[in-house]
């Protein structure tokens, strides 16, 4: 097969590029040519070779767009949030019908999950029911409701424990300036987000080992952060995924309608000597975004002890999915997209 010929006979009747229409490649090859280099032999064949090879590109392709039309510029990266604005969070959730409590940092879908039995109360695993969240978190932390003081002005890590005093989980802001920081490999991720991270002051979090403990914190990067690059999201997956006792699983969501794929440490939570979920996070297979997390049954336990005649929960039975909905900056709260 003549390739050329296929070239050529491709656009025909395209018109001949001008001058002008080829002056910004060439104006980029002379510049290549004259700077400086500090290997002149090897570095300065390739630094002219890639130049030469990107002028052909530019030149090949205005030959084949139609005249007056240029190749697309690359798109701005998107503006920052405002201090002052919200980040809407809406998730669906989808869970055992059971009496059960949670915790979990705000601006994020709860991380603990515990089932209890009462008599008289329906505890049926078999089934599901479903509820759904909002929430408002001011993009720097700051919170009236609880008392907090007005937050330091705009920095690369926020305010100081979220702007509340006594939250422990990352701001929308200190998240964002997380994950501009983040170096390209995942020993330098870990080792940022240990520095950057707030510790947990929940009971239980000495009960974690230090794998749980990162994953808990990558977790919440993942979920806090209001825009994720997905360059950056991947490089988070492959780190939660390199921790000691880190395991991958493929699902289908409540709904049937996908196939995500769920990251988890075991035993991350004992609520309780009987009981012990693992949380897990959920991202799409493709692209590896963050959709949300599940909760899962870490081992057999009896819900609310053996005594308390509550049912019987399986090892790995899931009894919570958290499928988050939408993430959007608004100007106050109450306000929805």
């Amino acid at each position: 097969m003549d390739e050329m010929r296929t070239l050529q006979d491709f656009r025909a009747d395209a018109p001949t590029p001008d001058r002008a229409r080829l002056a910004p490649g060439h104006a980029r090859l002379l510049d290549e040519a004259a700077r400086p280099r500090r290997r002149l032999w090897g570095g300065w064949r390739l630094a002219v070779a890639g130049a030469a090879a990107a002028v052909t590109a530019v030149a090949t392709l205005a030959t084949l767009l139609p005249a007056g039309h240029e190749p697309p510029a690359p798109a701005a990266p998107a503006a920052k949030p405002r201090a002052d604005q919200w980040i809407y969070r809406k998730t669906e959730w989808r869970m055992v019908n059971c009496e059960a409590g949670g915790s979990g940092g705000r601006g994020m879908e709860m991380l603990g999950f515990n089932l209890y039995f009462t008599q008289g109360r329906p505890c049926d695993l078999g089934s599901l029911r479903s509820r759904t969240d909002e929430d408002w978190t001011r993009y720097d932390g700051f919170d009236e409701r609880m008392g907090a003081e007005t937050p330091p002005p705009q920095t690369r890590t926020g305010a100081t424990y979220g702007g509340t005093g006594n939250g422990d989980t990352l701001t929308p802001r200190q998240a964002d300036a997380l994950v501009e920081d983040l170096p390209d490999d995942t020993d330098g991720t870990l080792r940022l987000i240990r520095k950057r991270s707030i510790p947990s002051r929940v009971s239980s979090a000495w009960r974690l080992t230090q794998a749980q403990r990162d994953f808990e914190e990558i977790a919440e990067v993942l979920a806090v952060t209001p825009s994720m690059p997905e360059e950056k999201g991947k490089l988070l997956i492959r780190t939660a995924g390199e921790l000691p006792g880190a395991k991958l699983t493929s699902t289908v969501v409540p709904d049937g309608r996908e196939t995500l794929m769920a990251l988890g440490v075991e035993g991350n939570y004992r609520d309780y000597s009987y009981e012990r979920n693992t949380f897990e996070v959920l991202f799409d297979p493709r692209t590896q975004a963050f959709r949300g997390f599940r909760l899962v049954a870490g081992i057999g336990y009896y819900v609310g002890g053996k005594k308390s005649g509550g049912p019987f929960v399986t090892k790995g039975t899931v009894l919570a999915t958290a499928m988050r909905v939408t993430t959007e900056v608004v100007d106050a709260p109450g306000t929805r997209p």
